[in-house]
């Protein structure tokens, strides 16, 4: 208010009359339209465990612990099955793409600077570097406790620290393609799906890897995953999901009941479930791919997916999206 006193002081001085009368009118109106700049909404926001500008990319539980990464930097973690949320901001607020959880109790994130987080004991999210100059896209902790990270250039990075490792060994085609995920559906059994509909398949725990059939169409799987060592899925743009029933050695496309892009799957006992664009959540019954009734009534995407050991459906996406739905007990016929 002083500021604009001042100013009119000086204008005075030195403009006519008449545009001095309209000038002093104009900048009266604004004056009157001035009021204090109110943060409390702000500050409301900030204290708030999810927040409306989070970008939820993935989630991962070991028993009734589950996690949650934003794109924002951010980790929500859960103690009792998502029933309550608290939030940790990560130093430097790095873009956390994914997270996996180790039988060990060990929770492992990736950034999209090369970056594997580990919580410390002391609750501390500490960073580890890949040295790599790969792009990495996703990782996974297999039942053995061997950590996978994928990458672009045909890579595959894994190892057996118990600790976030800052040594990782080596897989490569040394081709021009990205895998985008790695499943493990036991010890020894293990799937890597890439770009081109690449499908690799490991006997041994990954030690070695053998080419299965590729996905038709050169097919880029966005989001994979497999119920045992035969039966698995492929989604991706569109809504296309491609099924394999004996271990990936041949696929067969499956009606989509929706052309959203699919970010993710989930198989388990409890049933398979896809999420994808435009907030879709489908489910398999009986065969067949249906919109799943109860789904979070929002705008934004949905990437992350998971069944929670409360029979619990977790989903989490844009727009601080975080939703557990119940699920009523279900026999699933694939």
């Amino acid at each position: 208010m002083k500021t604009i006193t001042a100013m009119l002081h000086t204008l005075r001085r030195v403009l006519p009359q008449p545009r001095l009368f309209l000038l002093t009118f104009l900048v009266g109106l604004l004056a009157a339209c001035e009021a204090p700049l109110n943060l409390e909404r702000v500050a409301a926001e900030k204290a708030r465990d999810i927040r409306r500008y989070d970008m939820f990319q993935a989630v991962a539980h070991n028993g009734e612990r589950v996690m949650v990464v934003s794109s924002v930097g951010a980790i929500v973690t859960s103690e009792d099955s998502g029933n309550s949320w608290k939030r940790s901001n990560l130093p430097g607020r790095p873009a956390l793409i994914d997270i996996t959880a180790c039988a060990n109790g060990n929770f492992y994130a990736l950034d999209s600077e090369r970056r594997v987080w580990r919580e410390g004991s002391d609750g501390a999210w500490v960073p580890a570097a890949i040295d790599t100059q790969e792009n990495t896209l996703s990782i996974h902790c297999a039942p053995s406790g061997r950590l996978w990270v994928t990458a672009s250039f045909g890579t595959l990075y894994w190892t057996d620290g118990e600790e976030a490792p800052a040594q990782w060994n080596e897989f490569s085609l040394y081709e021009d393609l990205q895998f985008t995920a790695v499943r493990f559906v036991d010890e020894q059994n293990g799937f890597a799906l890439g770009e081109f509909g690449v499908v690799l398949a490991s006997t041994d725990g990954g030690d070695n890897w053998e080419q299965r059939e590729a996905i038709p169409n050169e097919f880029y799987p966005m989001a994979v995953d497999f119920l045992d060592a035969s039966t698995g899925w492929a989604g991706g743009l569109d809504g296309v999901i491609w099924q394999t029933l004996d271990g990936a050695r041949s696929w067969t496309r499956q009606e989509s009941v929706t052309t959203a892009p699919i970010y993710n799957l989930h198989a388990g006992d409890e049933g398979i479930f896809a999420v994808g664009g435009s907030a879709k959540l489908v489910e398999l019954k009986g065969g067949a791919w249906s919109v799943f009734e109860g789904a979070p009534e929002v705008l934004a995407f949905m990437r992350g997916l998971d069944t929670l050991t409360n029979g619990s459906l977790l989903v989490a996406g844009g727009g601080g999206t975080l939703a557990v739905i119940p699920l009523a007990h279900r026999t699933q016929k694939i």
